[in-house]
């Protein structure tokens, strides 16, 4: 695909209200570069691991029920994602979480800013259940930071209303991102 084409059809997803445009930081000589993310209503039209049942599911189960399942649930992934990294290290590490996470179909990115390394979900598989329930956020972050040995500070949140998800990496003496 042309860089022209690949433009046109990022318009035509901003006319239809499921992108925008960011402006992204001016980096040398040349037109400003712009990033581009997708909006809320674009979320319809994104892979939702049946939304609404879990959304049902969370109400339905009691409060300490919802916590056992999610920390099971973390431990789960956080095993079978430990697997898959293991004798990676640093950056090539937080790049394949990345990918475990996106298999997982939450579209992350490695973005490096300058704090350091940070991972970026652009979509929640569960959402719904976020928005009423914030054990899965918290188990996730805690395993990212278990998996990477690092600390794991989460700057933006969907549950919150945020566009994405950011979970900025600290660089620790045993992890050395970079």
């Amino acid at each position: 695909m042309t860089r022209q084409g690949a433009l046109r059809h990022l318009e035509a997803l901003q006319a239809a209200g499921l992108v925008e445009t960011a402006n992204a930081e001016h980096k040398g000589p040349g037109r400003p570069q712009h990033s581009y993310r997708l909006t809320a209503s674009a979320s319809a039209h994104l892979p939702n691991r049946d939304r609404a049942l879990a959304g049902e599911l969370v109400e339905f189960f009691q409060m300490g029920e919802l916590e056992r399942f999610f920390a099971g649930r973390s431990a789960r992934l956080e095993a079978e994602y430990a697997t898959q990294l293991a004798g990676l290290k640093g950056t090539d590490r937080v790049r394949e979480l990345a990918r475990l996470a996106t298999s997982s179909g939450h579209l992350t990115e490695v973005l490096d800013g300058p704090g350091g390394l940070s991972l970026t979900h652009r979509n929640c598989p569960i959402k719904d259940v976020v928005a009423r329930d914030t054990h899965p956020c918290q188990h996730e972050q805690d395993m990212y930071a278990r998996l990477l040995d690092s600390k794991v500070e989460r700057g933006s949140w969907q549950g919150g209303g945020d566009a994405a998800c950011t979970y900025r990496i600290a660089e620790n003496k045993g992890t050395q991102i970079g």
